[in-house]
This record gives structure tokens, C-alpha cells and sequence, in this order.
């Protein structure tokens, strides 16, 4: 019986630690802050997640990051540093995603 309470608080606490479970908002936390700062490999594997997600909210981000970064050089031709800009809005858009995905999953354990 002790051996099972203890397995249930492990378990209870590294459910807690993972965070919303989101391979996109895993990935993010690897990206720099600064979009700039990012590979284009690792914003398409971020895109490609969030895509595949199972929230709304971040498929969504996810489909407009991915349309972003194929129109690279339709921003560019616009603005110089348009394309950042773009692609760090929707970073940040993603980033405030999963964190209230993990405030939900938080406040519900």
C-alpha cells in the first residue's frame, strides 16, 4: 500500500512537471525568443506541431505560421524585416497559447 501511494505522488508530480503536453509548446521552448535567433528548420518543426495539435487555438497558429513562413519572400519584397516581424507575432502568439494551456491544465489537477 505504500509502495502505491508513493508511485501515485511520483506520478502526480511528474504528470505536473510535463507541462501542457503539447509537442508544439515542447519545441517553442527550444526556439529562441527572438525569431530572428531561429532556424527556419526549427519554426517549420514548431509549425508542423502546433498543425498537429489536438487545441483549436494552437492548430490554428500552427496553420498561420506555416502560411507565413511559405510567403517568406512575399514579406520580404513588402518590407525589409517584415518576415520577422510576421513570424514573431506569431511566436509570441504561440507562446501565450501554451501558457494558458498549462494554467487550464494547472487549475484542473
Amino acid at each position: 500500500m505504500r509502495t502505491r501511494t508513493l508511485l501515485v505522488s511520483v506520478a502526480f508530480v511528474l504528470s505536473a512537471c510535463t507541462g501542457s503536453g503539447e509537442r508544439a509548446c515542447g519545441l517553442l521552448e527550444d526556439v529562441p525568443d527572438r525569431a530572428g535567433q531561429a532556424s527556419l528548420e526549427q519554426l517549420e518543426e514548431v509549425a508542423d506541431a502546433a498543425r498537429e495539435s489536438e487545441t483549436a487555438e494552437i492548430r490554428d497558429i500552427g496553420e498561420q505560421l506555416s502560411g507565413n513562413l511559405a510567403r517568406r519572400q512575399v514579406f520580404e519584397r513588402l518590407a525589409t524585416g517584415s518576415f520577422l516581424d510576421v513570424i514573431q507575432a506569431n511566436l509570441d502568439e504561440l507562446r501565450r497559447a501554451c501558457r494558458d494551456l498549462e494554467a487550464t491544465d494547472a487549475g484542473s489537477t
